[in-house]
């Protein structure tokens, strides 16, 4: 999606849903995200200001996965193990992360989470995500219920992996 319909999409959306802000309309133009629906729209605005932009799928009401992404990782790679976790029930999310040290990046998925409510929740890291999934294990480890941090695994090997780590995971919720 160009940036114009972006814009015009936030228009549209701000108009009638009164939430969205055009203050934030800069930052939705350079998103990273591609914006599948309103919901989405309405999700890269909130998460324009400081915490990452993600995109979700999946039943709201399932077990979260953050399938963390680093900056120089797109949507692409990780949406074959996205899809097939969604297809068992679970509620998916991709950051995108920025460029920064590690222990910033854990802070973040660490806000990430915060900033959805979520107490806790299943991490997939690979490349440079790897670290940031680390960081905020190591900085709460009652948050993070399981990792899959494995570089050369297939699609389907990490979804195997996070779902069997969410089966055996003690949920607080």
């Amino acid at each position: 999606m160009n940036d114009k319909r972006r814009l015009f999409l936030l228009a549209a959306l701000s108009g009638i849903a009164g939430s969205a802000s055009l203050a934030f309309a800069p930052a939705l133009a350079g998103a990273v995200l591609p914006l599948g629906s309103a919901a989405d729209a309405l999700r890269a605005v909130a998460a324009a200001g400081t915490a990452p932009g993600y995109h979700a799928t999946g039943p709201e009401e399932g077990r979260p996965i953050v399938i963390a992404l680093a900056h120089n990782q797109h949507l692409a790679q990780h949406a074959a193990s996205a899809t097939l976790l969604a297809a068992q029930g679970f509620h998916v999310l991709l950051p995108q992360l920025r460029e920064a040290a590690a222990r910033e990046l854990g802070h973040d998925l660490l806000s990430f989470l915060d900033r959805l409510h979520l107490p806790e929740a299943v991490f997939v890291g690979t490349g440079g995500a790897a670290a940031a999934v680390n960081a905020a294990l190591a900085l709460r480890p009652t948050r993070v219920l399981g990792r899959v941090l494995d570089e050369h695994a297939t699609p389907q090997q990490i979804a195997d992996a996070a779902a069997q780590l969410v089966r055996q995971a003690k949920w607080r919720t």
